[in-house]
């Protein structure tokens, strides 16, 4: 069986030699010769239309725009996600990901997650890349990130949001920087309440609840409940994984989740019609079930 910590060690080795191969210098030189060449699709997607012509839109409105699409008043939020395999079930969908990201605007995402790790999840930075001149939706990039390399990586290729996950990223302070620094905004996934904790002393604005254990990869969806009271109302609290159906997002709905990202439970349907009566059915379910967390 595979171990979580097999996939951290090969995480490091790949982005070592990706580092070799292009040093973080050419990244930063990268971006910035995009930004020169007012390259909108990269570095200013996502911009506030009000903004628009008045000299003050800018790539900062990216992950403004990603924390404003999963926060809503009375909806309960879904961000659909790009996800063609897995550690635990192996091989999940052969979707390409245009009719993927089809699929998720028009049943109603709010937002699109793309796995980018290669060898467990069988994700690539392309596809994060090909995402963003696909749809205009914000994007999380989903991956194993340890090195502030990742982040500048998820900024070129078009990112709105990354995934730092707490006792993996080193720097979480210094990445919430980063990451806010290059106009996106980051998902901090937590396991415990001093993880929340944590996480809301670095300046955490949107904080998630894995809902799968690494240990085993079992899931329970009882850990949102348990851990979302130590959530803020004025955080954003995203319950990721094990969402299967209407019933279990209705679930989480009720544990006070602002929004929930979903994977194999819309991947792993069948044929792109199939995909989208499970969205559509997943969006439904929680129109309206936005409620006032409760706090410990």
């Amino acid at each position: 069986m595979i171990q979580f910590q097999d996939i951290i060690i090969q995480r490091r080795k790949d982005l070592q030699r990706t580092m070799e191969l292009k040093p973080l210098k050419d990244l930063k030189d990268e971006i910035e010769s995009a930004d020169k060449r007012g390259n909108k699709k990269i570095l200013d997607k996502n911009v506030d239309p009000r903004l628009k012509g008045t000299g003050k839109a800018s790539a900062k409105t990216k992950g403004q725009n990603f924390e404003q699409s999963i926060k809503n008043t009375e909806n309960v939020r879904v961000i659909c996600e790009y996800k063609p395999a897995s550690p635990s079930m192996g091989d999940i969908s052969s979707t390409p990901l245009e009719k993927a990201i089809d699929v998720f605007e028009s049943a109603g995402a709010s937002a699109v997650s793309v796995l980018t790790e290669e060898n467990y999840f069988k994700g690539s930075l392309n596809n994060l890349k090909a995402a963003s001149r696909l749809t205009e939706l914000p994007l999380i990039r989903k991956d194993f990130l340890v090195n502030e390399y990742q982040i500048y990586e998820a900024k070129l290729a078009g990112a709105s949001a990354v995934l730092l996950m707490s006792g993996i990223y080193p720097d979480m302070q210094g990445g919430l920087d980063l990451s806010r620094n290059l106009g996106m905004e980051a998902l901090v996934e937590c396991k415990s309440r001093e993880d929340i904790e944590n996480a809301l002393k670095s300046g955490a604005h949107v904080i998630g609840i894995n809902n799968r254990d690494f240990k085993d990869f079992t899931v329970d969806l009882e850990r949102t409940r348990k851990l979302a009271v130590h959530v803020p109302q004025d955080v954003v609290l995203v319950s990721e994984s094990g969402v299967k159906s209407p019933e279990d997002a209705k679930l989480l709905a009720s544990y006070g989740a602002d929004a929930i990202l979903v994977g194999t439970g819309i991947m792993g349907a069948y044929g792109k019609s199939g995909m989208l009566t499970s969205a559509q059915r997943i969006i439904d379910a929680v129109e309206g079930l936005k409620i006032q967390r409760v706090q410990k």
